[in-house]
């Protein structure tokens, strides 16, 4: 289609295209945020941004560390199987509902949580477990992530006192790093916003053709077809081989005519 026909077709329907392109830019803002009437804020994003905030607890028992080759205490050897099997069982009891009972009590739950045993270079299982605390504000995230350290360290003592286990060989959960700052893990998306504009604006474009095609006042100018070189070679060479006689003026032919009449 010829782009200058398309915009005079667009300006004959200007008022139907503005119209449009209002209602397009209503319904991409209704699509990224939520109206509240009478409400504070009257405004709220129907999507909210995700900071994250993690932790890396190391699973061990009181005296042991990480450097001793030998793996023992003053207690006597460490369990490290019983270390890995504790941190495999780690995401099913970080996210159980006693924890989460647990970490209700310090405050609302404004995000998720969640928890993961750490592996080696090779695959292997290593008594480390990577908690993780996703909530809206980098804020939140972080404050969560603390109280969900917290509630895990706390339900397993309360656990262990309750069975009476030996404080020498109780299981304890030491953060190693964190909780870190949160950092953004997924922004406010805007791919419905864009393709709800988008749409209303290409159906109301659209109408305004089809308004055209109904009630047609714009045509294309049909341009004029391109003359052939050789005929047109062929028409200099006709004239300049036209004797010059035949090629007096009208007005002298009129002239001598009028003269035998008279």
């Amino acid at each position: 289609m010829d782009l200058q026909l398309a915009f005079r077709v667009l300006w004959r329907f200007k008022i139907l295209v503005a119209v449009g392109f209002v209602l397009a830019c209503l319904l991409a803002l209704l699509a990224m945020v939520r109206v509240h009437p009478g409400g504070s804020p009257f405004f709220s994003y129907r999507t909210q941004p995700q900071y994250e905030s993690d932790t890396t607890v190391f699973v061990t028992v009181p005296g042991f560390w990480p450097g001793n080759v030998n793996f023992r205490t003053e207690h006597g050897p460490v369990p490290v199987d019983a270390l890995r099997a504790f941190a495999s069982l780690a995401p099913q009891f970080a996210n159980s509902t006693d924890v989460m009972s647990q970490l209700a009590k310090s405050g609302p739950i404004h995000g998720t949580v969640s928890a993961t045993q750490a592996l080696a270079q090779d695959s292997s299982t290593l008594p480390v477990i990577m908690l993780s605390a996703i909530a809206p504000t980098a804020a939140g995230a972080h404050s969560l992530a603390e109280r969900h350290l917290h509630a895990f360290q706390s339900w397993l003592r309360d656990n262990q006192n309750l069975v009476d286990t030996n404080p020498n060989t109780r299981i304890i959960l030491k953060p190693e790093i964190g909780p870190t700052p949160a950092h953004l893990l997924a922004g406010r998306k805007k791919t419905k916003a864009i393709l709800v504009f988008l749409a209303t604006l290409v159906v109301f474009c659209g109408l305004a053709f089809l308004l055209e095609n109904l009630h047609p006042r714009i045509r294309a100018v049909a341009e004029a077809p391109e003359e052939n070189p050789a005929d047109a070679e062929a028409r200099t060479l006709t004239a300049y081989n036209t004797p010059a006689s035949s090629q007096q003026p009208i007005g002298r032919k009129r002239s001598r005519r009028a003269r035998r009449r008279a």
